[in-house]
Order: C-alpha cells, then sequence, then structure tokens
C-alpha cells in the first residue's frame, strides 16, 4: 500500500471518530437546560464541572503528548480515549447525585486529553509530510458533528425518546469507532516518532499563540454549553429548538473548514484566519442588539464561516514558527488551549447568572474579534 493511501486513510480514521464524538456531544448540548433541571443545578454548578474538566484535560494532554505518544503512539491512545468516552454522555445524564455529576468530569476530561490532541498530532503530521492543508478538513468533522448531533437531538425530544436509550445507542457507536481507527488509523511506522520530553513551560512563540487558543477555548463554552440556555430562557424559544445557535453555527463552520484550503490559497491565512474573525464578530455583535431572532441566525451562519479556520491557522502557523516535535507542538497548543476551561466556565458561569446570558454572547464577540487582530498583529510581525 503506497503511503498516500495509508495518510488518506488515516485522515478518515481521525474525521470519522472525531464526527461521531461530537454528534454525541451536539445532542447532549441541548440536554443541558434539561438535565440541569433533572439534577437541580446553577449555572455556577455547570461552570465548576467545566472547570474541573479543564484542570483534568490540561494534565491529560501533558502526559499524552510528553511521554504516551512518544511510547505507544498516537493510534493505541486514540483507541483507549475513545473506548472511555463512549461511556461519558450516558453516564452524565443517568447519574443522579450532585456528586456524581461532578465525578464524571474525571474521565471525561482526561479522555479527551488522550484523543483530540492526538488525532491533531495525525493530521498535522500527515500534513507534514504531503505539504497539503488537512486541520481545516478534520475539523469540519467536528462541526459536522455538533451540528447533525444537534439536529438529532430536536428529533428524538420531539418524538419523546427516553435519553438513556438515546445515549446508549450512541454509546455503542462510539465503541464501533474504535474498530475503524484500529483497522485504518496512522501505522506505527508512519507516526511521529518523537522522543519522551521532560516537562518544561512551552517556548515562547508556542506560549502566544497557546493564548489566542486560551481564549478561544474557554469562551466558546458560551455557544456549545450555553446557548441552548440562551435561546430558551432569555429569547423564550422551546426546547427542542434549542440547538439552532450550534446548527447555524456549525453550518458556517462546515463551508469554510470544507473550502479552506481554496480559501487560504485564494486570500491567504492572514486574511482567513484575521481578518475575516474580525468581520464575522461585528456581524454577530449587531444582530445580538436587536435580538430578533430572524436577524440572530443569518448572523451566526457568517459568524462560523468566518471564525472557523481560525484554530487551525494558529495550529499551522505554531507549528511553523517552532522546531519542537509535532507532537509536543500540538501538545503544548492544545493544553494551552484547553486550559481555558480552567477559568472561561467560572467566568462564564459566574456572568450568566449575575449580568445575563445575554452579555456572554456579547463577550463571545468582542474576544473572538480581539483574536482575529493578534493573530494578524503576530502574521505580520513574523513576516517582518
Amino acid at each position: 500500500m503506497n503511503n498516500s493511501s495509508v495518510y488518506l486513510r488515516a485522515l478518515v480514521s481521525c474525521m470519522q471518530n472525531a464526527y461521531i464524538f461530537f454528534f454525541t456531544l451536539g445532542i447532549y448540548f441541548v440536554y443541558i437546560p434539561w438535565n440541569l433541571e433533572r439534577l437541580q443545578l446553577a449555572e455556577t454548578d455547570l461552570g465548576l464541572w467545566l472547570f474541573i474538566f479543564g484542570v483534568v484535560n490540561l494534565i491529560s494532554n501533558q502526559i499524552t503528548g510528553r511521554i504516551i505518544v512518544p511510547k505507544i503512539g498516537t493510534k493505541n491512545i486514540i483507541m483507549i480515549g475513545t473506548v472511555i468516552l463512549a461511556f461519558c454522555p450516558y453516564l452524565l445524564i443517568v447519574v443522579d447525585t450532585y456528586l456524581s455529576f461532578m465525578l464524571v468530569a474525571f474521565p471525561f476530561g482526561a479522555a479527551i486529553g488522550f484523543v483530540i490532541p492526538s488525532n491533531q498530532t495525525q493530521v498535522s503530521n500527515i500534513e507534514n509530510k504531503t505539504n497539503k492543508i488537512y486541520t481545516p478538513i478534520y475539523q469540519a468533522a467536528f462541526s459536522a458533528g455538533s451540528l447533525s448531533g444537534a439536529l438529532m437531538a430536536a428529533y428524538v425530544i420531539r418524538q419523546g425518546i427516553d435519553p438513556e436509550i438515546t445515549f446508549s445507542v450512541m454509546g455503542f457507536i462510539i465503541l464501533l469507532s474504535v474498530l475503524i481507527i484500529y483497522f485504518l488509523g496512522l501505522p506505527r511506522s508512519e507516526d511521529s516518532v518523537d522522543p519522551i520530553s521532560k516537562f518544561q513551560l512551552p517556548k515562547k512563540n508556542i506560549f502566544i499563540f497557546g493564548i489566542l487558543l486560551m481564549f478561544n477555548f474557554a469562551t466558546i463554552g458560551i455557544i456549545i454549553d450555553w446557548s441552548s440556555l440562551w435561546l430558551t430562557r432569555d429569547l423564550l424559544a422551546p426546547l427542542f429548538l434549542g440547538g439552532l445557535v450550534i446548527v447555524f453555527f456549525n453550518a458556517g463552520e462546515i463551508v469554510a473548514r470544507l473550502l479552506a484550503s481554496s480559501f487560504i490559497q485564494l486570500l491567504g491565512e492572514k486574511i482567513v484566519g484575521g481578518y475575516l474573525s474580525i468581520i464575522g464578530a461585528v456581524i454577530l455583535f449587531t444582530s445580538i442588539l436587536t435580538s430578533n431572532l430572524y436577524l440572530i441566525i443569518p448572523a451566526l451562519v457568517l459568524f462560523g464561516l468566518f471564525t472557523a479556520n481560525f484554530i487551525a491557522i494558529v495550529i499551522r502557523q505554531a507549528i511553523k514558527v517552532t522546531t519542537d516535535p509535532i507532537s509536543l507542538t500540538v501538545s503544548n497548543l492544545t493544553t494551552l488551549g484547553f486550559s481555558g476551561f480552567i477559568f472561561g466556565p467560572a467566568i462564564v458561569g459566574y456572568t450568566a447568572k449575575y449580568l445575563g446570558l445575554t452579555f456572554n454572547m456579547y463577550a463571545l464577540c468582542v474576544i473572538w474579534g480581539f483574536n482575529g487582530i493578534c493573530l494578524i498583529y503576530l502574521m505580520s510581525k513574523k513576516q517582518n
């Protein structure tokens, strides 16, 4: 089998794994208001859960990139993490106490630390060997999974299907994903051959790009975790429409990521990652001022379209400016990025409770616009 076929199979493996998992998450995100009400939890409790998740994920990211991947390879750790992930969403909707709900954050955070950076390491390694752009296409699987999951949630809620049945089925499908990874995943001979790295602070150039991801990850939960509450509480939409923000935001993201290679070749990474992010943030901010759902929905599509490739370009730029191994670079970037979950949820939960969810939507626009400005500055500085 030639190398191009091996790389294509591995890319498909990463994409299906990401799609199935985010499809399951897309369903769960719509159920968040129901789950909080079932357990009688407040917004600050969800913020604490995400804080615990973030701390565990940060530790898991570093252990994975520095020790586990160099020892057993990305394919094996992805399979281990995926097995753990298969049970976590189901546990979230069957636990019946505050403590048990919080405890689920530990295996969930650890498993994400195994799977997400390892998948990205595979994709970045393939990009490095083929000199092609695959990260946006891979990340399109995230958006496609979230979008179709939100749509599926609307369907199962309208049909009155028991959530335990829904998440049992999804857990089984996630386990089937492990078989696909086993047969299609990147073989050890083509994997990154990186040495075990000691724990140390990321280099300055990686740290700066990681900070941009940190702000992005700290606020992405406003869309993923809080948008259904925003629609149902502030805009008074019914529960089955709670996934509208996720659906339309991800619809824009999917288009942008599938066409990312063409966009980048036509406009350049600075415009696609920086200037379009600023424009998208301004459009969404303006639409929220109207409180009109019919204006907010198309604005969300444009927001997703214009901001979708920010993360991919940040990762690509960081890899270009460092001599560290790809697995270590990705580990450091994702660790810094997911560290946003340490302080982001607590801040978002506090502001949601005392300043309102709409305030968080405004804050999202401001922060993502600021990220775009910073990326433009870093890329201009690098060129000079």
